[in-house]
């Protein structure tokens, strides 16, 4: 299995950092680090009914199961940009979001 990578985010606008070290503060006296993987991880959780349904919606139109495609992405996000690709876009126009 593929080991994740780590993150590395930008520095958080001037509210969001101090609403994160308050966050910090109160939960067991965090580093800043630590509580914002633990903010990320339940926000992840909180939306994974709609992240699977959007899984779910692609893996369907390339026949797999979402489980399935998830896993590709995790482990080889350009082979499912390829197969999604070919199904959704073929002109190349571009299907995902544009990056921040």
């Amino acid at each position: 299995m593929t080991r994740p990578e780590p993150l590395h985010l930008d520095p958080l606008a001037p509210y969001e950092d101090r609403l994160l070290a308050a966050l910090a503060f109160f939960r067991f006296q965090r580093n800043g680090a630590s509580q914002a993987r633990h903010c990320l991880s339940m926000y992840l959780r909180q939306g994974e009914g709609r992240i699977m349904q959007e899984v779910r919606f692609y893996a369907r139109q390339l026949g797999m199961e979402a489980e399935e495609l998830i896993e590709l992405i995790y482990n080889d996000s350009d082979r499912a940009s390829q197969l999604l690709q070919q199904v959704f876009d073929p002109t190349g126009g571009g299907l995902m979001d544009a990056e921040d």
